[in-house]
């Protein structure tokens, strides 16, 4: 087997990929709020680190806007980043918590069905 065929960083992404990941941007991006207020360019080098490199959003600018027009995350107090420079960050909202535990809910359900599938596991009628 070529080491490049193992390699996810050298293999062309599938359309099931692009799609969990559009997918899935909103729940991780509500989850990394979940767990305290960041800027949005921390986001991407975050999601990157902590997924071993095999989730990256190169532009969460519309999601974040998108998400925050919701009522799910709102502007908080600008703050020097790690950087030195000044950054807005952003903060969930109650709304946006309650959102998350709902979109867990589904992501749980949803793929405890397929892994149910996968591994020919019957479920009760």
């Amino acid at each position: 087997m070529n080491p490049k065929d193992t390699d996810p960083k050298s293999r062309p992404t599938s359309g099931l990929e692009e799609n969990l990941k559009k997918a899935l941007t909103e729940l991780l991006i509500l989850f990394l709020f979940g767990e305290g207020e960041h800027y949005i360019g921390e986001l991407s080098p975050l999601l990157e680190a902590r997924s071993h490199g095999t989730l990256s959003i190169v532009f969460p600018y519309a999601a974040i806007y998108r998400i925050t027009a919701a009522g799910y995350l709102k502007e908080s107090e600008k703050k020097t980043a790690p950087d030195g420079r000044l950054r807005q960050y952003y903060a969930i909202t109650k709304a946006g918590r309650a959102h998350l535990q709902e979109m867990l809910a589904t992501y749980h359900q949803f793929f405890q069905g397929i892994q149910d599938i996968l591994t020919g596991k019957e479920g009760e009628p």
